[in-house]
């Protein structure tokens, strides 16, 4: 997972010398966040993500856009609410659909930075007991108007986030639904 992190920015840093058109900017929005956990109800948590992008076409109707984002994430249960704080590294290829408005998709990267679990005012860090690597696959759409970009994400977990348990199969996965405006600068 570490050599597929590097990897992803090393092509994060590739992309923004390789094209001439290339355009950068600063993004951020609204995450609304769960974890699939098999046979458990669990309630969504809101958060934020902010970070910047960059954005490079490889045609006329179609470019490479990497991200580099903080995002908030979790999920809420009776007893508990657990945030997670990740640096994520989506590497979007964006289709231009008709004028200014694209289809998005693309794998994502992520590291934990830190996870607690709050319990009324109560916080404990569980850093430890969830991994530190997550990967998704990002689906959305986005629409570029003159410098703004404004775009609804979908990113669907693939990576167990449970570091404790032994399951066997991806049971505890990031899902998360994002609404972002970014700014080219």
């Amino acid at each position: 997972m570490k050599k597929i992190l590097l990897a992803g920015i090393a092509l994060f840093f590739c992309v923004t010398v390789s094209f001439a058109q290339t355009t950068y900017g600063l993004k951020g929005g609204l995450n609304v966040a769960s974890v699939r956990i098999p046979d458990n109800q669990v309630d969504p948590m809101l958060g934020v993500h902010v970070g910047g992008f960059v954005s490079a076409p490889i045609s006329d109707r179609f470019a490479l856009q990497p991200e580099l984002l903080y995002s908030q994430q979790g999920y809420n249960t009776q007893k508990y609410d657990y945030r997670f704080h990740y640096l994520n590294l989506p590497l979007i290829f964006k289709g231009t659909i008709s004028g200014g408005l694209h289809a998005q998709v693309g794998p994502q990267f992520g590291v934990l930075l830190r996870a607690n679990r709050t319990e009324g005012k109560t916080s404990k860090d569980i850093t430890e007991t969830v991994s530190r690597f997550d990967s998704a696959l990002a689906l959305g759409l986005g629409y570029d108007l003159s410098s703004l970009q404004f775009s609804a994400r979908y990113t669907l977990g693939l990576t167990d986030t449970d570091e404790t348990a032994d399951r066997g199969f991806n049971g505890f996965t990031n899902n998360v639904f994002q609404l972002s405006l970014g700014v080219r600068l």
